[in-house]
């Protein structure tokens, strides 16, 4: 197996890739950055070379378009999508983060508060961390709550932070895609490669609860995992782009040129 296909497989082993998702996350990664309509066929090259077959891509933007995220037009016996007001909002406002630098800089000088419910302690399981809070705040009474200093926070406090399981997500990452750091791909092969990539970081940040630098603990992999990304995905760039120039398609025929912005990602 190539790259590509052992990357899939990999992916799979761990959770089922989910065809809806991917396209989803083309959309938002490769599409909308010029201007936002791509045909049918241009997804379905790009998922069959994931080894996703027509008949799911097909399935996919039916269901996407019966839930209402995307909008289909055609133009004869050709079918063209883009992303629907629904399908756009929650992509535009998570871009931010998912293609954010890297910043370890205080996210907080107030302090911070931790709730717990007694019946955990003296394990305490993490219910809720906030570094922007009201004084007030309602509570159970089966419930309590800590607060502290920005500048003094216990390592029992940074270890219930640092989950076991969202460790592991980024360390999974590295460990799938480290392969194809450096690797010489096709076009098609670097967009794949690059929509896989930007499917499983969007995934990371948006299961887990974000932790603030300063409750990182040592071991803490998240700016290992932002760098190593940051580097393949400028990696793929310039050689998916070029598949996106010569190969996608839109309704007025070869899509408009990305906006200069896709550059700046990550940095």
């Amino acid at each position: 197996m190539d790259h590509v296909d052992q990357l899939v497989v990999r992916l799979n082993s761990t959770r089922k890739l989910r065809v809806w998702s991917l396209i989803i996350t083309f959309f938002g990664d490769a599409v909308v950055p010029r201007g936002g309509s791509v045909s049918a066929r241009t997804v379905q090259v790009l998922l069959g070379r994931m080894g996703i077959e027509a008949g799911a891509v097909r399935t996919a933007f039916s269901r996407l378009t019966n839930d209402g995220w995307v909008v289909r037009e055609k133009l004869g016996r050709s079918s063209f999508y883009h992303l629907s007001p629904t399908g756009l909002e929650p992509f535009a406002a998570a871009t931010d983060r998912i293609y954010a630098p890297l910043s370890i800089a205080s996210q907080s000088t107030k302090g911070w508060r931790v709730s717990f419910q007694q019946q955990d302690y003296p394990k305490p399981r993490l219910m809720r961390l906030e570094t922007e809070f009201t004084e007030k705040q309602q509570t159970s009474d089966q419930d309590f709550l800590l607060d502290g200093q920005i500048t003094n926070i216990p390592d029992w406090m940074k270890d219930i932070s640092c989950p076991a399981d969202h460790k592991h997500s980024f360390t999974t990452l590295m460990e799938a895609f480290g392969p194809v750091m450096g690797a010489q791909l096709t076009d098609i092969d670097a967009l794949a490669v690059r929509c896989l990539l930007i499917h499983e970081w969007r995934r990371i940040l948006f299961q887990f609860h974000n932790v603030a630098p300063e409750f990182w603990t040592p071991d803490w992999p998240e700016a290992e995992c932002h760098r190593f990304v940051s580097i393949l995905y400028h990696q793929l760039l310039a050689s998916s782009e070029a598949w996106m120039d010569q190969q996608a398609s839109g309704l007025n025929g070869a899509l408009p040129q990305s906006q200069p912005a896709l550059a700046q990602r990550f940095t």
